[in-house]
């Protein structure tokens, strides 16, 4: 008997043997396994061989993230919905790696696309479905992760792993067992599971409501400010007691409100060449060359601490004003790459809320300035809203910023107002946003009533969970001319930075005041700038990153460089090969002036086109209306063809 049983036991066992090995055998000679890591994201499956050597997707087919298995089987496919109660069982017709993703085709004519990526502080994993127009809605089967558990949140579904807790960016119904589905419909085919965090604090969509929030509380203000400025800044300039910054917001207001002549008339001519200038106030004051000759060592010094601070990861490198066009218009691409680095280091929680406003800043200009950024920027836009909501303390119909809860500076809150205003303008879905930026300017611009000046910072009053207002720090008080280029930020006059990145022209920019500056390229390919001024007036501009060029135009006349050229009552220009400069000055006989500028070499003359420009017995000198005579011999080089300059009296 014992010898049957164990004649039985090993003929079961070689049976059972003999199954593995098959098993194993078919796996290995007809299938093939795959794992792709994506993120987050863990994608495995196989592929069925063929005798051909063909491939063919096999089941079953898993993606993992973050406490959920999308999953399909022999049993449990995506169904498709013709009617509200009408599915059918859709196939896997192929699946592989597509842009850092993980797509899936299925019969029907249906597609679904998986992709992890991480957005500052949140992971996320984007579902999106492809599928025609029979159908209503698909349904993706899923399980919970067995390290991960079921939580409810008020009327929220939450999946918690670990101490994290994930959400689907649409309401699902999460069944009793241990199969769920997601249901994607075609009018919102798209579905974001990913990080949750709590709403704390101030509900940014209810400011909009607040009196101060509008554009025209906010104009109100501002114009309200302007005039105590330029009160202050007349008493200065009439006492002489002034400087450089007092001087050009002077000029910038005067210019705003129509007696730009007279601002400039009133800056003393001893002052105006004086030692105390720079580039600031070269394009009221001229004196282009001599002012702008000390910007080129700050520039250097501000490259290198920008680039100190990528290297170090330092996230402070976001306080840089305008920091994306910046770098493109001084070429420094290798820069460029280290910020892409660093917004993948942050620590968002640490952030101030100047930092991410500045990567907010920086994820609005990336799209014309470098759009290869424009991802890694707009990925952390979530995690910076976040930031700044946090700081921001709303007190009955006020709103202050504060990183700390406890101080709120000036300076600080009007950049980031400008941001937000901004931010919320020009971003998609973000209009709340505005309100909150307006608010913040308005509360702080109406605290001061009629006075130009303001508190460096001030404190907060109240627990640490409600605030009832502010107190004044009175330690150091902000002057008119410190505070005004940070209100009255839409000021054209006042003297600014402006890229051609966007208009095509990377690494080109001018420093201006003019009310607008474009760039086009003609047929040709000549460079045409066109300047937008007061009829009548002069204004001085510097273009950088400007190539050699043969032949400029002004006013539809060829003009020739000449150092001497802010001396004469006409245009000119001087430009500096080896800086790539050009120094421009505009006296306006139309409010939109245009220079046209040749790159490069000129092509060489034909034996016709020499002989069409033989000297003839050239009309009167001087008179550009007879036919453009010559540059009459010892007339100073910088002006046009057929007319000589007059030295300006």
């Amino acid at each position: 008997m014992m010898k049957h049983v164990a004649r039985r036991m090993l003929l079961l066992s070689a049976l059972y043997i003999s199954i593995i090995f098959g098993i194993f055998f078919l796996q290995f000679t007809n299938g093939k396994a795959f794992s792709l890591s994506l993120g987050s994201m863990l994608v495995s499956g196989s592929r069925t061989v063929g005798d051909d050597g063909t491939e063919s997707p096999d089941l079953p087919l898993h993606i993992g993230a973050n406490g959920i298995d999308v999953f399909f089987d022999q049993d449990d496919s995506l169904l498709a919905y013709t009617g509200e109660n009408s599915s059918v069982a859709l196939s896997i017709v192929d699946f592989g790696e597509r842009d850092s993703g993980f797509e899936i085709s299925f019969s029907g004519g249906v597609t679904l696309f998986f992709a992890a990526e991480r957005r500052g502080d949140s992971e996320v994993l984007t579902v999106k479905a492809f599928m025609p127009q029979k159908y209503r809605r698909v349904s993706v089967p899923y399980k919970i992760a067995r390290s991960a558990r079921i939580e409810k949140k008020d009327s929220l579904t939450l999946v918690a792993t670990g101490k994290t807790r994930f959400s689907f960016s649409q309401p699902q119904a999460f069944a009793s067992g241990a199969l769920q589905r997601l249901v994607i419909p075609r009018t919102a085919p798209t579905v974001y599971y990913q990080t949750w965090r709590p709403a704390k604090g101030l509900v940014i969509s209810e400011l909009a409501s607040l009196a101060g929030a509008s554009d025209r509380a906010l104009q109100s203000s501002t114009e309200r400010f302007a005039a105590a400025a330029l009160a202050s800044f007349r008493t200065a300039i009439n006492s002489g007691s002034f400087n450089e910054a007092l001087a050009t917001d002077y000029i910038a207001e005067m210019g705003r409100v129509g007696m730009y002549r007279a601002a400039v008339e009133a800056i003393p001519e001893s002052w105006g060449s004086g030692a105390a200038r720079t580039w600031r106030s070269s394009t009221f004051l001229n004196h282009l060359e001599k002012t702008w000759a000390p910007f080129s060592d700050e520039e250097r010094n501000e490259r290198s601490r920008l680039a100190r601070l990528l290297s170090d990861r330092d996230p402070s490198f976001f306080d840089f004003p305008s920091v994306i066009p910046y770098l493109v218009d001084r070429g420094s691409s290798v820069l460029l790459d280290d910020v892409a680095k660093l917004t993948v280091s942050l620590d968002m929680d640490s952030l101030t809320p100047t930092q991410a406003a500045g990567i907010l800043e920086a994820a609005m200009d990336a799209p014309s300035a470098a759009p290869a950024l424009s991802p890694a920027l707009e990925a952390l836009t979530e995690s910076c809203e976040r930031r700044l909501k946090s700081s921001l303390w709303r007190v009955q119909d006020s709103l202050y910023l504060s990183g700390d809860g406890a101080t709120v500076e000036t300076v600080s809150t009007f950049r980031v107002a400008a941001v937000l205003s901004r931010y919320g303008t020009v971003m998609q879905g973000k209009s709340d946003w505005k309100a909150a930026g307006n608010l913040l300017a308005t509360t702080l611009l109406d605290f001061t009533q009629d006075r130009a000046e303001f508190p460096a910072r001030f404190a907060l009053s109240g627990t640490e969970q409600e605030k009832t207002g502010v107190v004044a720090k009175s330690d150091h008080m902000l002057l008119p001319s410190e505070v005004y280029p940070l209100v009255m930020t839409g000021n054209a006059w006042l003297p600014r930075a402006v890229s051609f990145a966007p208009m095509g022209e990377r690494g080109m920019w001018t420093w201006t005041s003019a009310k607008s500056v474009s760039v086009s390229r003609t047929a040709e390919g000549a460079l045409r700038l066109v300047t937008r001024f007061p009829q009548g007036e002069v204004h001085y501009m510097v273009v950088r990153g400007v190539k050699p060029f043969y032949r400029i135009q002004i006013y539809g006349m060829d003009f020739r460089t000449d150092p001497r050229f802010e001396s004469y009552n006409s245009s000119g220009y001087r430009y500096n090969a080896e800086t790539e400069t050009l120094y421009l000055k505009m006296r306006h006989k139309s409010e939109a002036e245009e220079v046209v500028i040749w790159f490069g070499e000129p092509a060489a003359p034909s034996a016709q086109d020499a002989a069409d420009e033989a000297p003839n017995p050239s009309p009167a000198e001087g008179n550009p209306a007879s036919g453009g005579a010559a540059v009459p011999t010892g007339a100073p080089q910088g002006t046009p063809s057929g007319t000589q300059a007059v030295p300006a009296p």
